[in-house]
């Protein structure tokens, strides 16, 4: 057998015997009773924390660069890419400077796209992981716009707050922040708030001369909406069942109210926003769908009259106030084209197609009804005065 091979067979054989004498001395001896500490006299371990170290391959001048291509990605109209860059940003330094604006212009990228639900989860971060830094405050407009969008309310209301309380903000972030809280306070039914809100928003638009001149700021739009929405619940509450004793006076505030709101919805259309304008355009329409739906409530008062009179009557009614689902659905078909033509797609302009086919029937069963009543035009024109006394 060859020497070397020898010679290391017994370097292996005196390693093994030594570890296996180590081995079982450690494991027969047994301590004295002085050398064991009782659980008691254990010393406890301090606990120290430490931050996170997160380790990034880029330097900071590197990714100062990449956050400006990604910056000129979304500006030169090309949001898909730009949101993935911003989105790699903010995992390569979630600590880093770059990563306030990386999550925001990830956000706003969404929104380009139209995705607010993933726009909005990225504002909610910059406000949960940032929220000192100095971009929280275009987070929190962001996000006041998203949620609108998506008609979250409680939200909206919850972010315009902290934006009116923020002492950073513009008059016109003002302005913005006041007619938000105003919407979602209305469509909350907090009708009397919302009044009250907006008229401080209208305040500052008039100290400062807000849209007086040419198409007016954005930020206007929706102080205007909101003020149409608190004009229709306040107009939609007067009803004509039960009978009202002085049904012109009813029937005339009724109409002055939604002419005062028709006059404020027109206000936020002259922004030349779809969104806006989708909204403002189907409230319009709905007004009057919705005051011929309640006038054709009433019914004759005369217990006495005859089947031929309450059938003049019916007559005379659907003849009279037809006139308000025309209007109605000439609104509701320009606000669909406005949809159509400019690519709008929330809920609203959705709403509006569905407004328009259901005031296409109604008009259709409008007709069809009158035709088969045994009266002219004219003896129907006559019967229309009774609609004027109780």
């Amino acid at each position: 057998m060859p020497a070397p091979f020898v010679q290391r067979t017994a370097v292996v054989a005196g390693v093994f015997v030594w570890v296996v004498v180590l081995l079982t001395s450690a494991c027969a001896s047994t301590p004295s009773a002085e050398t064991v500490a009782s659980p008691r006299e254990v010393p406890a371990r301090a606990v120290v924390e430490v931050a996170p170290i997160v380790v990034s391959p880029y330097t900071d001048e590197q990714l100062t660069a990449l956050f400006e291509e990604a910056r000129v990605l979304l500006l030169g109209g090309k949001p898909q890419e730009a949101a993935r860059q911003f989105e790699l940003l903010a995992r390569l330094a979630p600590l880093g400077t770059v990563a306030p604006p990386s999550v925001l212009n990830a956000g706003i990228a969404h929104d380009e796209l139209g995705d607010r639900e993933t726009a909005a989860d990225r504002y909610r971060e910059v406000l949960r992981s940032f929220p000192e830094h100095e971009v929280t405050r275009a987070a929190l407009l962001r996000l006041v716009r998203a949620a609108a969008y998506m008609e979250r309310w409680t939200e909206v209301i919850e972010c315009a707050e902290r934006l009116i309380g923020h002492r950073a903000s513009s008059v016109l972030e003002m302005v913005e922040a006041r007619g938000a809280r105003a919407l979602g306070l209305v469509e909350l039914d907090r009708v009397d708030e919302a009044a009250r809100e907006v008229g401080r928003a209208r305040d500052l638009i008039e100290e400062h001369r807000l849209g007086e001149a040419g198409k007016p700021p954005l930020e206007l739009a929706q102080v205007h909406f909101a003020l149409g929405e608190v004009r229709r619940r306040r107009s939609e509450a007067i009803v004509f069942q039960p009978f009202p004793r002085d049904f012109a006076d009813a029937l005339e505030r009724r109409c002055q109210g939604l002419l005062d709101a028709q006059s404020a919805y027109s206000e936020t259309m002259r922004s030349l926003d779809a969104h806006w304008s989708a909204m403002a355009g189907y409230r319009v329409a709905q007004l009057y769908r919705d005051l011929h739906r309640d006038l054709m409530q009433i019914t004759l008062t005369d217990a006495q009259a005859s089947p031929a009179k309450r059938e003049l009557f019916e007559g005379a009614k659907r003849l009279r106030y037809r006139v308000l689902l025309e209007k109605g659905k000439k609104m509701m078909d320009g606000t669909v084209k406005m949809a159509e033509r400019t690519g709008e797609s929330s809920g609203w302009a959705r709403r509006a197609r569905e407004a328009q086919q259901e005031l296409e029937r109604a008009l259709a069963e409008e007709k069809e009804a009158l035709a088969r009543l045994p009266y002219t035009e004219a003896e129907l024109n006559a019967a229309l005065a009774t609609l004027k006394r109780p």
